[in-house]
């Protein structure tokens, strides 16, 4: 993979990651058969319930090799393991007989937390491909990202959009691009809002801490260059208050993230998107959210969300 390859995979990487931290159900469903479809063309058939037949036990299926997808995407990515093993029993038995000889292999998709598989799924898997005499494997989120990672640079393009120049950064934060953030900001303001609970002081460690990606202190890094362009242009064109506003709305927003139960990656990428970019838009039209999110201080402790001990056990 070429330099610049490399450098906008890893913010699609980190686009994807917060799309499955933020999907379940149908939504999660939808978003692995767009990639499963892209990766392998005509061979890949995304398939939809018709009525009281129903879906026949299959979200997706590769005609190349006889493989049957069925995807669990529970809230959250907390997987209620009494209500897995049912629908593995169910689906595995269902598409055998709806299937037949055409079923050559069984595939569950999992959006589970971390892609932390719970052993009783594992041991059921391997028991229904035993009975059946069909192979059959779990499929995470992480497979998830390396089935994206083999995309063609277009489709990855369309799907996540593309990584920002260092020097677009710069020459784009522009006080019209950073006013539509600030209208939106404004709109979100509460009252009173809460005091963030003292973490690690170095974004490294809460990085470290939050199981973050480490691509994250690199685009946190990109944003920082723009970030004197923002302070400029405030103390050019906005009344002194508006800067604490500003850092207001994004305490707020991430105060209401952060109380949702929403995983440390997943609030980054909010945080990103709240700023005003981070769409997927080709364009690159709001880039200027890295410079604005950096330079807000609220922002820069986003990463010192505190997640609960045994959600990391």
């Amino acid at each position: 993979m070429a330099e610049d390859d490399d450098y906008d995979w890893q913010w699609q990487e980190l686009r994807l990651r917060t799309m499955l931290d933020s999907v379940d159900g149908n939504a999660f469903e939808a978003l692995f058969r767009e990639i499963a479809k892209r990766l392998w063309k005509a061979s890949f058939t995304p398939t939809i319930p018709m009525g009281s037949r129903g879906d026949l036990k299959c979200d997706g299926f590769n005609a190349d090799n006889g493989e049957v997808f069925q995807c669990y995407g529970p809230r959250y990515g907390q997987a209620s393991v009494d209500d897995a093993l049912e629908k593995i029993d169910t689906d595995f038995d269902g598409a055998v007989d709806h299937w037949k000889e055409l079923l050559r292999k069984w595939t569950f998709v999992v959006g589970l937390y971390q892609g932390r598989v719970p052993s009783e799924l594992v041991r059921r898997v391997q028991e229904k491909s035993k009975e059946h005499s069909i192979p059959a494997e779990i499929l995470t989120r992480d497979d998830i990202i390396g089935m994206a990672k083999t995309l063609s640079l277009d489709d990855r393009a369309a799907l996540f959009g593309r990584a920002p120049a260092r020097g677009e950064v710069v020459r784009s934060a522009t006080y019209e691009n950073i006013g539509r953030a600030l209208a939106y900001i404004r709109g979100e303001l509460a009252t009173n809002p809460l005091v963030q609970i003292a973490l690690p002081t170095t974004v490294e460690k809460k990085v470290e801490y939050n199981i973050l990606p480490a691509l994250v202190l690199h685009f946190l890094g990109v944003g920082q260059l723009g970030a004197d362009q923002v302070r400029k242009d405030l103390a050019e064109k906005v009344d002194p208050l508006e800067a604490e506003r500003m850092a207001d709305g994004f305490r707020c927003r991430y105060l209401e993230l952060s109380s949702s139960g929403a995983e440390p990656i997943g609030i980054f990428g909010q945080m990103v998107v709240f700023a005003g970019g981070a769409n997927g838009n080709v364009e690159r039209e709001q880039l200027p959210s890295r410079s604005l999110l950096t330079f807000s201080r609220p922002a820069k402790d986003l990463s010192s969300h505190q997640r609960k001990r045994n959600d990391l056990a």
